[in-house]
């Protein structure tokens, strides 16, 4: 397999690829913040649980086998990143010996946290991280209401509505929102195989 066919994944798997490695982190690191936060875990823990998390991926990330039968990356971190959770709480629980209210409550949550609910939650992250970034990315590409468009019609309004809130034709409206979803399409698609 040559260079440029490799996923991120595989280049960050190599322990001489520091740029590889920069770019995962880059591109994963908000996605594990928003897992960690999903967990029910406050703004302060998450950004040291996040480089817990990041620091046992780079130990465990050369050693990650794809294949059929092995599971998937997002699987295989949500994991890791539970048990970077429950590992901190852990040890936090240790060094004060007595947690009280709130805190055990988010222990004890924490705790029951099951894998599959942990897939879930990862995947769905996932989509919606993909999408975030797709957009990011197709922004720069369009000029006028395109995207203006493309927004007002994924949250719900008419083609009418929104040919009469920006004052363009309707006819203008169908095809600036095929443009952008076409664009956005091809975006995720790209971004799926770069970074899946």
């Amino acid at each position: 397999m040559n260079q440029t066919r490799l996923t991120l994944i595989q280049r960050a798997q190599n322990p001489d690829d520091e740029s590889a490695w920069n770019e995962f982190v880059e591109v994963y690191k908000n996605y594990i913040y928003v897992i960690i936060h999903q967990m029910g875990v406050n703004n302060k823990d998450c950004e040291d649980i996040l480089q817990q998390v990041l620091v046992k991926l780079w130990k465990k990330l050369p050693s990650f086998e794809y294949g059929v039968n092995k599971s998937k990356f997002r699987t295989w971190l949500g994991t890791i990143t539970h048990s970077s959770v429950v590992d901190f709480f852990r040890k936090q629980n240790s060094q004060n010996k007595r947690i009280e209210g709130a805190a055990k409550e988010q222990i004890d949550h924490i705790n029951t946290i099951s894998t599959p609910e942990i897939e879930e939650m990862a995947e769905r992250e996932w989509r919606l991280y993909i999408t975030n970034l797709a957009m990011n990315n197709i922004e720069q590409f369009f000029s006028g209401k395109a995207i203006d468009v493309f927004k007002m019609s994924i949250k719900g309004q008419s083609n009418q509505q929104i040919s009469e809130d920006l004052e363009i034709k309707l006819d203008t409206v169908y095809i600036l929102k095929n443009r952008v979803k076409k664009r956005l399409t091809e975006e995720i698609k790209q971004l799926k195989a770069q970074y899946e």
